[in-house]
């Protein structure tokens, strides 16, 4: 539904206090924008959530944490509350995962207030900024760099992947290649470090997905 008459409620989640707070009084200053509720954790913004929101600002860092969790749980739990990540560096692996999560807009923190306040308008409105086309160049830069770290994998390492994608879990991945449960482990849990991933499913399909030579 078109919001036209009615004020934009918005919440706020960064924990850079400075900025939050800079940002909520500009953003107060407008008639037609009110900020609700602020918040410097994914779980501190969920406490606050209520129905109403139209419109959640949300720091992609925030501290040990990944604000896009609470983007996934806005978009699960909260699915009419329009969405608007911000960051202090662009990077294709946030602007993926923000389009995967279901982010309707991803904005630099340098950004004027006033383009800022125009995309939350328009957010709130129904509008969406990232799409399947603006998101596929960084599609593709992302694919290219995980194919360079595979094919840069030492030959047990990508032996260890192959097995991974197999299905084979790790005591059986062990027996395979004659080493203790704890080294595989340990050199699984490297290997989702270095391919930025969070789990060994995601991890294999970087393996299945390389192109073939």
């Amino acid at each position: 539904m078109e919001i036209t008459s009615r004020t934009i409620r918005v919440l706020l989640c960064d924990d850079h206090d400075l900025f939050a707070q800079t940002l909520a009084f500009t953003l107060g200053a407008e008639e037609d924008i009110d900020v609700t509720a602020t918040a410097s954790s994914v779980e501190g913004a969920i406490a606050q959530f209520s129905e109403d929101h139209d419109v959640a600002l949300v720091d992609v860092r925030l501290g040990d944490a990944n604000g896009l969790q609470l983007v996934e749980w806005i978009s699960s739990n909260r699915p009419n509350c329009h969405v608007i990540v911000l960051t202090a560096f662009e990077s294709d692996d946030s602007f993926v995962a923000s389009h995967e999560h279901g982010a309707s807009a991803y904005l630099i923190k340098s950004t004027s207030c006033d383009h800022l306040i125009s995309v939350i308008r328009d957010v709130a409105n129904g509008r969406r900024f990232i799409s399947d086309v603006n998101v596929a160049p960084a599609k593709a830069r992302l694919a290219q760099k995980r194919t360079r770290r595979l094919e840069s994998l030492s030959d047990s390492d990508q032996r260890l992947v192959s097995l991974i994608s197999q299905g084979l879990p790790d005591r059986q991945i062990a027996a395979e290649m004659h080493l203790s449960l704890q080294t595989i482990r340990n050199r699984v849990s490297r290997l989702l470090h270095t391919f930025e991933v969070a789990n060994r499913t995601q991890l294999a399909l970087i393996f299945t997905q390389a192109p073939d030579e």
